[in-house]
């Protein structure tokens, strides 16, 4: 295939494809940033409201945390699984790697935060991921460096000499030849030694040295451009990224200067509808070329192709940099680097729905039906006046000053037009706006925080009820995310570090510095994309978490470890989830990583440990007869306890007896003894009185 068959390729593919002119998606994504942004409608009247409500924003500023929460609660976003025996542990360090490529090396959750934006509002959301490998050239300088320093700098292939400067800092003697000593050994004598100059070294070098890795970056919608024959990235006959780079750029990465220098510079990308919306006036990065030659951006064309360009018949998947009816390169590629998300994907189409498609037309009325309530209630505060033509002083009833004086001829000559309100009758259709956008989008105030009168007179089961219904749509948009170009982005990957890195490189995992080799990796793993989706919230998830610990616990400790169904390695596991749950990043500072030959070994110790059969029966029935002596023992001590008892309080109650027997002897003499007292007491009284009658003397008794 000539060159000019594929430049009229390319031209045509890229005239014909989705995202190069105007068209129904590039005016849907427009309108729906500028929804997004609050903007105008453009039939705005002077004097009247101009409220914009923000419902489009209110939809996807409201799933984006959720959906981020599923895909950045765990360390892991994808797990890949191994493809037979043996593959467990290289699949667990491709996890680990793949997953610490993506968050370290790239900034990972600013990417996906781009990425999962641009699909809620702009239908799809692409990135891109490559392999950029570039050379880091550093300029050092030695001084004073010997001939074997010298040499030992040079041996490494990664410098090379700029400038080396020689000069003589002495001499020191050559050592003797061969022929020297033995002709010393003849006669005696040591020839005179022969000095030669000792030579030090002044070297300028410069350090080149390659770097790779693998790049992940958010691509505009409107920078990417896609066959109309698409329904996926995979299959797709052509895609492209058209983008806008400097001359200088292009010479950097290699393309012949002379070619770079004669290409035409466009600006058909600068304004496209997107890019012209997605800025205001006066912030529009490339309005105009600069006057440097070499900082002039052109547009380039990154392409995805498939054509039989050898004439085989079969067409193959191509990679050629296209700009200004030049092409750059021209090379055979084996994976397409774009990976594209859609949060309500539709059949067989590659552009599906965004929220903003679902929620425009909402804002549109609820802004239509603000506005009329704004004018409504600034014209019942401030109603208009009738007047009487030539009875009011019309300079008096224009100016509105607190405490004018408004002449007129006729009291009744002024009168107020009358404005019923209608605000009343309009937030009941505000409300069912509200509930249509809940049902379309599935953000709803269940799933962005409750409002306290939703929980009034209601049960825990229907408040958790309504949050699942509301977070239903927002969890299949996820899913979708997931299934889709997550997936996809970490196969590629994988992929990448498998073809390109040829070195092992040596990185912090889960606590310690290991050293990653991707080549010893199988590149065709099966990807579990971890979104989480399906086991409720943390609390929820912790709950569960514990009730398995426990149930592990019980096992390992009724059987011990390598005897039951469950594994140390699973139990170490399971507490590390319990770890992340709870909202730490990495279980490794809590707990360590149990290795296949730890838990060997420790279920080695275990069964080592274990007693022998005969003996376990012999101690349990010197056990059995411990416990039965230890019984009769007991019973019988209980008896005498009984006994003891027994006699305690019979003595007990003879003793109370005597007691009281004596108390009643005593009481009984006390009695008498009372008795004894009053009687003699008695006739002392009546002897007394009789002595007194005996001495008086009664008058005329002589």
């Amino acid at each position: 295939m000539t060159e000019i068959e594929i430049k009229a390729i390319l031209d045509s593919e890229i005239s014909d494809s989705l995202g190069y002119i105007e068209t129904e998606t590039t005016e849907a994504r427009r309108k729906a940033i500028q929804y997004y942004n609050r903007e105008g409608y453009g039939n705005e009247v002077e004097g009247r409201s101009t409220i914009v409500t923000g419902e489009v924003a209110e939809a996807v500023d409201g799933a984006l945390p959720a959906i981020m929460r599923v895909f950045t609660q765990s360390d892991d976003a994808v797990r890949f699984e191994p493809n037979g025996p043996g593959d467990e542990e290289k699949a667990k360090q491709a996890t680990e790697y793949c997953n610490w490529v993506f968050y370290r090396d790239n900034p990972g959750v600013m990417v996906m935060h781009t990425w999962f934006k641009d699909a809620l509002l702009q239908k799809n959301g692409t990135v891109k991921v490559y392999w950029d490998e570039k050379e880091e050239v550093n300029t050092e300088s030695y001084e004073n460096l010997t001939q074997e320093e010298l040499t030992i700098l040079l041996s490494d292939e990664q410098y090379e000499v700029v400038e080396q400067d020689e000069f003589q800092v002495g001499e020191q003697p050559m050592p003797p030849t061969p022929e020297q000593m033995m002709l010393a050994q003849q006669t005696g004598q040591m020839p005179e030694p022969v000095m030669q100059p000792v030579m030090a070294y002044n070297v300028k070098v410069k350090k080149i040295e390659k770097k790779g890795k693998v790049v992940i970056e958010n691509v505009p919608p409107e920078e990417f451009i896609i066959s109309k024959k698409a329904r996926d990235i995979a299959t797709t006959p052509f895609c492209a990224h058209r983008k806008l780079v400097t001359r200088s750029d292009l010479i950097a990465m290699g393309y012949p200067e002379d070619v770079v220098n004669d290409l035409p510079t466009y600006e058909d990308l600068t304004f496209t509808p997107e890019k012209v919306a997605r800025y205001t006036q006066g912030e529009q990065p490339l309005d105009r070329q600069s006057l440097d030659h070499s900082m002039q951006e052109i547009e380039v064309y990154e392409c995805y192709i498939r054509m039989d360009e050898d004439g085989d018949g079969i067409a193959e998947l191509r990679r050629i940099v296209y700009a200004g009816m030049e092409v750059l390169e021209d090379e055979e590629i084996d994976y397409v680097p774009f990976c594209s998300v859609c949060p309500i994907p539709m059949p067989h189409k590659f552009f599906g729905h965004s929220l903003a498609d679902r929620t425009m037309d909402l804002q549109l009325i609820k802004s239509t039906i603000t506005r009329q309530i704004l004018d409504n209630l600034y014209l019942t505060n401030t109603p208009r006046v009738t007047a009487v033509e030539g009875q009011v002083n019309l300079d008096d009833l224009l100016t509105q000053a607190v405490g004018g004086v408004v002449r007129v001829k006729n009291s009744s000559a002024i009168g107020q037009l009358s404005v019923p309100p209608v605000a009343s009758q309009s937030f009941p259709m505000l409300q069912y706006l509200d509930q249509i956008q809940e049902k379309r989008t599935g953000v709803s105030m269940a799933s962005q925080g409750l409002d306290p009168n939703i929980l009034q007179n209601t049960t825990a089961t229907a408040v958790a009820a309504m949050q699942n219904a509301a977070a239903s749509k927002v969890e299949l948009m996820a899913r979708m995310f997931a299934e889709g170009g997550v997936r996809d982005l970490f196969k590629n990957i994988l992929h990448l570090l498998c073809k390109y890195q040829d070195k092992p490189r040596v990185v912090r995992l889960r606590g310690k510095y290991v050293s990653i080799d991707p080549r010893e990796w199988d590149s065709s793993y099966d990807v579990t994309v971890n979104v989480g989706l399906g086991t409720g919230n943390r609390q929820e998830q912790m709950a569960m978490l514990a009730m398995v610990l426990q149930k592990q616990e019980q096992l390992l400790g009724a059987g011990g470890i390598g005897q039951t169904m469950v594994g140390l390695a699973q139990y170490r596991a399971t507490l590390g989830r319990f770890i992340e749950s709870a909202g730490f990043r990495d279980s490794s500072e809590f707990f360590r990583e149990v290795t296949p030959e730890i838990e060997q070994a420790l279920a080695a110790q275990a069964q080592q440990q274990q007693p022998d059969p005969n003996m376990q029966a012999m101690m349990a029935q010197l056990q059995a007869q411990i416990q039965a002596d230890q019984a009769r023992a007991q019973n019988e001590i209980q008896i005498s306890q009984a006994k003891a008892q027994a006699d305690i309080q019979l003595q007990r109650e003879k003793a109370a007896a005597a007691i009281q027997l004596e108390r009643e002897k005593a009481q009984a003499s006390l009695q008498l003894k009372a008795a004894e007292f009053q009687t003699e007491a008695q006739l002392k009284a009546a002897k007394v009185s009789a002595e007194i009658t005996g001495n008086v003397e009664i008058p005329g008794s002589y």
